[in-house]
């Protein structure tokens, strides 16, 4: 049976996860939820690992069973590699394990702690209709299994502290009376916004972009050009008509090359990019991005992917404003790359006017081309404000 949403359970929430299903199924989201739709006779590993990668999005029934589940944590694994817009749809106030927080600490997660239970199901199902009405986080794309952590990119940034107690993308929607985070992938959008896109699996966002949640741990590289090596003049000998001398001339100090990027520069490039992000202007955003950019979460994306992935953001998030931080400049290995590392302060209201709000501390690549500088990478850490308590 054709579905679109995945709902991944511990046997001991069986009776909330058939009221998810019952509750999304009532509003024409077609569920696949188990054992109720596992064919009779077929392998059960074999028909979960189909069911999640023919959906569009997984619903996670978050508790502190399915915490400690070892089905629960490889169903994730694989809804991750998939690609799918990760939906958590909390129960219980506990944190999730350093195995499940990997793949749980960006997509957005909505709050179901405070009973009763029916009062939280009408809110993910307005928040899934929305969610899959947006494209794949990797449209039609399908990572290797093994694909998961990219070690080999980057230091692995420190985890974020979480609060536990109720207290948000590509999509989203925080608490109201109800729900204590946004809905489904601000956080994605918001990081988006932060780095030109993220290519986030689209309200993934955005920003979004991977990924996580600390400091992004930046080494400088060396200059680009070595000092230019001291230059002796030759010492100037007397001819046999002029008088015995002779003037030795000290040798020159070495020089530095410039370097490619004033920190002046970079803060107008980063001032001016977010501007026209805060106004909605797509063309001169886009000015600044490359014909690819690395994202470290999403491995490289096309400029007219990015462009449509922003076209979504201004659409998801039509009320957004951005405050700059302070800008520094490093010097990259790379021939003509300078690396910009700034933090950027957000504020946002989603198409369903939920509120949010935070920091996010961005890194770019920004390369010099013959019409000025682009961002050829980005990456990102956000960090949500708490939501206010009701």
């Amino acid at each position: 049976m054709a579905h679109d949403v995945f709902i991944s359970h511990s046997t001991s929430n069986r009776p909330i996860a058939n009221a998810v299903c019952a509750a999304l199924e009532s509003g024409g989201i077609r569920c696949w939820i188990a054992p109720r739709d596992v064919l009779p006779g077929r392998s059960y590993s074999g028909e979960i690992t189909r069911a999640i990668q023919q959906s569009k999005a997984f619903v996670l029934i978050f508790s502190e069973h399915s915490n400690n589940s070892e089905q629960v944590l490889r169903e994730v694994q694989l809804a991750a590699n998939s690609r799918l817009h990760i939906v958590q749809f909390r129960i219980d106030a506990v944190l999730p394990s350093e195995d499940l927080e990997y793949y749980l600490s960006g997509p957005h997660w909505l709050d179901a702690v405070t009973p009763p239970l029916e009062n939280h199901l009408g809110q993910l199902q307005t928040s899934m209709k929305a969610l899959l009405a947006l494209p794949r986080t990797a449209e039609g794309t399908k990572a290797a299994p093994a694909d998961a952590p990219r070690a080999a990119d980057a230091v692995e940034p420190p985890r974020q502290t979480r609060r536990a107690e109720p207290a948000i993308p590509f999509a989203s929607a925080p608490p109201t009376s109800v729900v204590s985070k946004p809905s489904t992938n601000v956080w994605k959008w918001v990081a988006l916004g932060a780095v030109g896109l993220a290519a986030l699996g689209c309200i993934a966002l955005v920003l979004i972009l991977k990924s996580p949640s600390g400091p992004v741990a930046t080494t400088a590289a060396p200059s680009l050009s070595p000092p230019t090596a001291p230059q002796s003049v030759p010492v100037i000998q007397p001819s046999a008509k002029s008088e015995p001398s002779s003037v030795s001339q000290t040798p020159k100090p070495a020089t530095v090359a410039p370097q490619l990027l004033s920190t002046a520069e970079a803060e107008s490039i980063v001032r001016s990019f977010y501007r026209d992000m805060e106004r909605g202007d797509l063309n001169g955003a886009m000015f600044y991005i490359d014909t690819t950019v690395d994202y470290y979460a999403f491995g490289p994306k096309d400029k007219a992917f990015i462009g449509d992935q922003l076209r979504q953001y201004f659409a998801a998030l039509p009320m957004r404003t951005f405050a700059v931080g302070e800008v520094k400049v490093q010097d990259s290995s790379k021939p003509m790359v300078a690396t910009v590392i700034f933090d950027v302060r957000y504020s946002a209201r989603d198409v369903f006017g939920v509120p949010s709000s935070g920091h996010t501390r961005v890194e770019w690549d920004v390369a010099k081309r013959a019409d000025g500088f682009k961002i050829v990478r980005s990456n990102w850490i956000t960090y949500p404000d708490p939501s206010p308590s009701p």
